[in-house]
């Protein structure tokens, strides 16, 4: 039987596990089901998915397969895609659909740059209005900068529960990363990080590389399981990773279900290392646009 997985209490008082397994990078824009029941069985109880990655039928067909009980799961998705019209409302009626369940554990707004016809605050205001009718039990943002939560906290009722973003120890350092975790961390607006294996998977032979290689050999354990780690401690958030490998996905799930632990000194060094190199994977349109 599958170890049981930690769980976060979000600012709203809903309780969110410690992983997620997503259908975005190596599941984009695929028919995923097959990978979706391999996560369940696996033992993952996240699924996380977005009208971005054109697959929510996936995790559908692939919940109905695994024929486990919908209140097990924690199923999020994220509205925004880029050239179409995103109004938070219309998009969830179609994604609810699409994953044959009447609701979502949590709805974010997927980037900034992607509400129209809608502002920021007015696309804000549609998905408070989802949360207090139980269509989304929590709602968020994702890809979200300083300057962005500063513009829908003028006429929030209801705080972003969480910002997913993309996190890892090359772009954590970041002048606009660091005061956006500082205004999060204000509201109690928990960190979602996407992207936590990006110098194992998209910047590999960087500084970081023999830190993590050396820790993963005194643990015992692997070195994806380090970086998992890392991103969860430095943020006490929450970590989204993938593969459509199953032995990988064991390996990924066991970071947070095993109890590991990296010591103080540890994240220090994989922090130091980090911060002799600058690099970003995902959003560059956003992050660009954004202020240094």
């Amino acid at each position: 039987m599958p170890a049981r997985i930690p769980t976060l209490t979000l600012n709203d008082g809903t309780k969110i596990p410690r992983i997620g397994y997503g259908l975005g990078t190596a599941n984009y824009g695929i028919e995923c089901a097959q990978h979706v029941v391999s996560a369940l069985k696996t033992g993952y109880n996240y699924i996380d998915c977005a009208q971005m990655y054109g697959n929510s039928k996936s995790f559908g067909d692939g919940f109905e397969k695994f024929g486990g009980k919908r209140e097990d799961v924690y199923v999020v998705q994220k509205v925004g895609k880029t050239g179409t019209e995103s109004h938070p409302r219309k998009i969830l009626e179609g994604l609810l659909k699409d994953m044959k369940t009447d609701y979502v554990d949590l709805y974010l707004l997927h980037s900034p740059l992607l509400t129209k016809p809608l502002s920021l605050s007015e696309a804000w205001k549609v998905m408070e209005e989802l949360k207090e009718e139980g269509l989304a039990r929590s709602i968020g943002v994702s890809n979200f900068r300083e300057e962005d939560i500063l513009e829908i906290e003028k006429t929030w009722k209801i705080p972003p529960s969480v910002n997913q973003i993309e996190y890892h120890p090359y772009n954590f350092h970041a002048p606009n990363v660091q005061r956006l975790l500082a205004i999060q961390k204000k509201h109690n607006i928990h960190v979602e990080a996407y992207g936590p294996l990006t110098s194992l998977t998209g910047a590999k032979n960087g500084p970081v590389d023999e830190v993590v290689t050396n820790i993963a050999k005194s643990k015992g354990i692997e070195e994806s399981q380090v970086l998992l780690n890392w991103a969860r401690q430095t943020t006490d958030g929450v970590v989204v990773t993938t593969s459509t490998n199953e032995e990988r996905q064991k390996i990924q799930l066991e970071a947070i279900t095993k109890n590991i632990n990296l010591t103080q000194d540890e994240i220090d060094q994989i922090s130091e290392a980090g911060r002799k190199k600058f690099f970003r994977y995902r959003m560059n349109d956003v992050w660009d646009a954004a202020k240094p």
